[in-house]
């Protein structure tokens, strides 16, 4: 990477840092939407996992799946963000080239990610209330309402990009080395969400069998989730949460 591309990664960090942290502060300021935009994101992961539970049964998948799915839109990132922000400048300066192209990716995602969800959320709720139990027919009103099918389809994009760029890490020679070595130092430092994320996203990547085949089925899985959800027909109000198909075999 050239001293100009780390520079635009450097800088798309920061911006997508900044915008997260805005993003987050719409909930963390109104207890009543905390609580209903905590809940929501807990029935939409379950609800998103249910597209991907035969590729969690294959060894090493299943916690890839989970890294990319929890690391997204909860509440529980809030805090990582904010810390994120706070040392951006250090971050920015002390990071390896992959390392920043990484974390510049992951943070557009999780931006992307958070306010697509928080438009849906708030589609959802009546009164400024989300309702005790969510229908997948009332999700799928709320989530043509916030967004569209090529706008989430280009989410799997940063997905992919996001996956390339952890595959590229992992294939540094001593890679498992060197963060071993700046864990203390991170944590010292005021970047221990940062480390503790690329730690994690080496190790998870690390173990499976094949990323190109793990990338491509998750390309595949996002993207029948999204066909299922802005295209196909809507059943009616009344209709109970569906249990979607696995998608597509991984034999491809």
């Amino acid at each position: 990477m050239s001293r100009a591309r780390k520079k635009q990664s450097a800088d798309r960090f920061r911006r997508q840092i900044s915008r997260s942290n805005e993003l987050h502060a719409e909930y963390l300021a109104d207890p009543d939407f905390y609580e209903a935009y905590d809940r929501y994101t807990d029935w939409q992961l379950s609800y998103l996992l249910t597209w991907f539970r035969d590729l969690h049964e294959i060894e090493g998948y299943g916690e890839a799946i989970d890294f990319i799915m929890s690391d997204l839109a909860g509440v529980g990132v809030a805090g990582r963000d904010r810390d994120l922000e706070r040392v951006a400048p250090v971050i920015t300066a002390t990071l390896t080239e992959r390392a920043l192209d990484t974390v510049a990716s992951a943070a557009e995602l999780n931006t992307r990610v958070l306010e697509i969800n928080l438009a849906i959320c708030r589609n959802l709720m009546a009164d400024g209330r989300l309702p005790a139990r969510i229908a997948e027919h009332d999700y799928r009103v709320a989530c043509r309402r916030s967004s569209s099918y090529d706008e989430c389809v280009g989410l799997t994009h940063l997905v992919a990009d996001l996956g390339e760029t952890l595959k590229a890490l992992v294939g540094v020679p001593m890679i498992g080395v060197t963060l071993r070595a700046m864990h203390r130092p991170a944590h010292a430092a005021g970047f221990g969400a940062l480390q503790d994320f690329l730690e994690t996203g080496y190790h998870t990547f690390r173990q499976i069998p094949d990323i190109d085949h793990f990338l491509e089925q998750i390309r595949l899985r996002m993207t029948d989730v999204f066909a299922h959800i802005y295209l196909s027909p809507i059943g009616g109000a009344g209709d109970a949460p569906a249990v979607p198909r696995p998608g597509r075999s991984v034999a491809g």
